[in-house]
């Protein structure tokens, strides 16, 4: 069987193995409170801070809103930010970036309507969190605009000031604090993950933080244990497939302890800090924006971590990855359209795989047609062992070992597949991008267009086949094909334009053989 055939039935057999995996046997989550039984054993807190609860609810003060909201406005060439007097929040982000010399708002978190703790950058106290703040005053900077916001209670008075870059996408918040009596108080900051309302994205949100090692680990909301905290975290927060809603720094020591809640299908990360009686302040710098690998390197290049352009394979496919993405950019500077650069980077590919790719067909049929050969004499002397020995070693003589050559196309695409997949799935590039009939390529193919050629030029590839090969093939078109309409369209769109010409590449080879 030709190795290069495998391809296929290998994907499918992997993407089987992943439902399974992780939809099959899995194992499944419970709430439940799990029963004390006698003798069993528990680990004792080695710290103070560990046997303090978690505080994740606000207690505002009784009378919410006093007055109607005043919002503030600061526009870059980054991004749009709303805020408001309501917590002294960030109430809206919208991210834009430029497409067909156009440009493009996509809103990474919008108004919380009734929830005020989902208000970004809220600081809550123990109690009587005050929700009403005055605005002071708005500056301007060569680097930043700079924002204000004062209140004060019975309790406390607290002012809010925000720092945003106008290069970049980092916010600065300085928070001071200063207690009216002897009681002590303790403040609270709030954040929701990045959410994108024209898709259903919860799925896809992530719990990122620095672990003891000091590198960054990211944990899906499935797999959180919302009992758990770290204690002074320098990177803490979410993501999602596309955005990055993070603390990069703690300049002052803010932060004792962290931890997440959920709120309306949001993360929520909350930073706590330490208990005080007399007046402090502290800055907190954050990262709110796109996972682009240009942009982390501006503000904090621990966040290239996040991105998943090489998926298992990260370490080795890295690279490749990053080579595609940057070969993908600029197809799209001349075509102006991401369908046609995907169209073009497959041909490409293609083109550069061609001479292995003809070699490892002739090594094939070389090796296939000995086969047929050693069969023929092992049934022809079956009961002349000396005889066989002898036209065995001819054949091997005239047409050699079979050699790597053969495997050699296959074992180059593999990792190039798999590096391309990684960029055509994670990729923000391709978010909301139109070609054609499809509306978004980073979303699966609403009318099932891309579904049907895939599976059409899969039948197609099985005429150029031998017959004892077609009926797999036409079982895999089927079930490929099914499979397919869960995939993005831009990686549909590269597995129709691959197949396509691998079926092309099998026709003319076939013709100019003949001839």
């Amino acid at each position: 069987m030709n190795i290069r055939e495998l391809l296929l039935p290998l994907l499918l057999a992997f993407a089987t193995m992943f439902f399974f995996q992780y939809y099959v046997f899995r194992k499944k989550e419970t709430n439940e409170t799990q029963t004390i039984q006698s003798g069993q054993q528990f680990v004792a807190p080695e710290h103070v801070q560990e046997a303090i609860p978690l505080k994740k609810e606000v207690d505002f003060v009784p009378a919410l809103r006093c007055t109607v909201p005043k919002t503030t406005t600061i526009e870059t060439d980054y991004a749009s930010y709303l805020f408001s007097t309501d917590g002294a929040s960030l109430e809206q982000l919208v991210y834009k970036r430029k497409a067909h010399t156009q440009d493009k708002l996509q809103t990474i978190f919008s108004p919380s309507g009734n929830e005020p703790a989902l208000r970004c950058f809220l600081v809550a106290l123990n109690e009587n969190t005050p929700y009403n703040y005055e605005f002071v005053s708005k500056d301007e900077t060569e680097c930043a605009y700079q924002l204000i916001y004062k209140t004060e209670t019975k309790n406390v008075i607290i002012q809010k000031q925000f720092d945003i870059y106008k290069n970049n996408y980092k916010i600065d918040l300085l928070v001071s604090i200063e207690p009216k009596g002897i009681d002590l108080v303790q403040a609270r900051v709030f954040w929701p993950s990045p959410f994108l309302p024209s898709i259903m994205d919860y799925d896809t949100t992530m719990a990122i933080f620095n672990n003891q090692k000091g590198s960054l680990s990211q944990v899906a909301v499935k797999s959180i244990d919302f009992r758990s905290g770290w204690f002074a975290p320098t990177l803490f927060g979410a993501e999602n497939k596309y955005f990055v809603n993070t603390m990069i720094e703690d300049e002052n020591s803010f932060t004792k302890r962290a931890y997440y809640t959920q709120a309306q299908n949001r993360l929520i990360s909350i930073l706590e800090g330490p208990e005080i009686t007399q007046k402090q302040q502290w800055t907190l710098s954050f990262y709110f924006g796109p996972k682009e690998e240009e942009v982390f390197l501006k503000v904090d290049p621990r966040l290239k971590q996040t991105l998943g352009y090489s998926g298992f394979f990260s370490p080795i496919l890295a690279p490749v990855s990053k080579f595609l993405l940057a070969l993908l950019k600029f197809l799209f500077s001349y075509l102006h359209n991401y369908g046609w650069a995907i169209i073009s980077l497959t041909i490409l590919m293609k083109l550069l795989l061609l001479p292995f790719s003809i070699k490892g067909e002739q090594s094939m049929r070389k090796s296939a047609e000995m086969q047929k050969k050693l069969s023929y004499i092992q049934k022809r002397y079956k009961d002349e062992p000396e005889l066989l020995n002898r036209e065995r070693a001819e054949i091997i003589r005239k047409y050699g070992m079979p050699g790597f050559a053969g495997c050699l196309p296959f074992l180059i695409q593999m990792p190039l597949f798999f590096a391309l997949r990684a960029v055509l799935i994670n990729s923000i590039e391709l978010y909301k991008a139109p070609f054609l009939w499809i509306p978004n390529l980073a979303a699966s193919d609403p009318y099932y267009i891309l579904p049907i050629l895939v599976c059409g030029t899969l039948l197609l590839q099985a005429t150029t086949v031998d017959k004892s090969q077609r009926m797999m093939l036409i079982g895999v078109a089927l079930v490929f094909g099914a499979l397919t309409a869960n995939f993005s369209a831009g990686l549909a769109l590269f597995l129709v334009t691959n197949t396509f010409l691998h079926v092309l590449q099998a026709i003319l080879q076939k013709r100019f053989s003949r001839a």
